[in-house]
């Protein structure tokens, strides 16, 4: 297992990405905080897929843009499991379809505070133990929707750019202490949970890709896995697309 003994926080992880790295990281030997907002069901479910295979988990309802929230979500994490050693940001804001001329500030502050103020608040409250420790995973996902804007998605967009500033500016301060801050770009991911497009925009995104196909969480979740682990200790501030190529064309 190549995470026996560590601890983990999944935020979001009530979604198919979400729970595709929780249930991932908590097969390798982590036990895993799964943190949710609003979907409970999905979040119970995916506690009882990992403690049915044996593995270590909790439940933690918590909005990531509450810093007291999740301060409380951190000390109830190290209090059962002893620490905390790898931090997966996977939530984000409200994706809303609209033009840039009806797009209101209130939109990108939405999209602000679900990526960068979540992943601030998360950041914070872990480093003091990492830095303690000397050594920590700190592993961000933004969609490939930075590489390739999409009409209509300007705030979220912003949001998901601003992550790439904050990801590389972590990475510095924090690499001396052992800690190293990564950023996984996911390309268009195939989820029962969330909308996606209809069925022949789908087969055309999947042609637009070297590899013939659109991501699956499992795919995320290998990429959180190799951040996660001693195979990435010489990479940080790093940007790795999971996108099948389809950023390149």
């Amino acid at each position: 297992m190549k995470l026996k003994g560590k601890v983990a926080i999944v935020t979001a992880a009530s979604n198919d990405r979400g729970s595709a790295i929780a249930e991932l990281l908590a097969s390798e030997g982590a036990a895993v905080t799964i943190n949710y907002f609003k979907n409970k069901k999905s979040a119970e479910s995916l506690l009882s897929n990992i403690e049915n295979r044996g593995g270590k988990a909790m439940l933690r309802q918590v909005d990531v843009t509450s810093k007291v929230s999740v301060n409380r979500m951190v000390k109830d994490t190290v209090k059962k499991f002893g620490g905390i050693d790898i931090l997966v940001n996977n939530a984000h804001g409200t994706i809303r379809r609209n033009t840039f001329e009806d797009t209101i500030w209130k939109e990108f502050t939405e999209n602000l505070n679900g990526t960068i103020k979540g992943a601030h608040n998360c950041c914070q409250a872990v480093i003091s133990g990492m830095q303690k420790q000397k050594w920590g995973r700190i592993i961000n996902i933004m969609d490939n929707i930075v590489n390739e804007p999409v009409k209509g998605y300007t705030s979220h967009t912003t949001a998901q750019s601003a992550l790439v500033g904050f990801t590389r500016g972590l990475a510095v301060e924090l690499g001396s202490f052992g800690i190293t801050v990564n950023l996984i770009c996911a390309g268009f991911t195939l989820a029962k949970r969330t909308p996606h497009a209809p069925p022949r925009i789908q087969k055309i995104m999947a042609e637009q890709t070297p590899l013939k196909r659109l991501a699956l969480p499992i795919d995320i979740a290998k990429a959180v896995l190799f951040y996660a682990t001693d195979m990435s200790d010489f990479v940080t501030g790093n940007c790795l697309s999971v996108d099948g190529g389809k950023a390149m064309r």
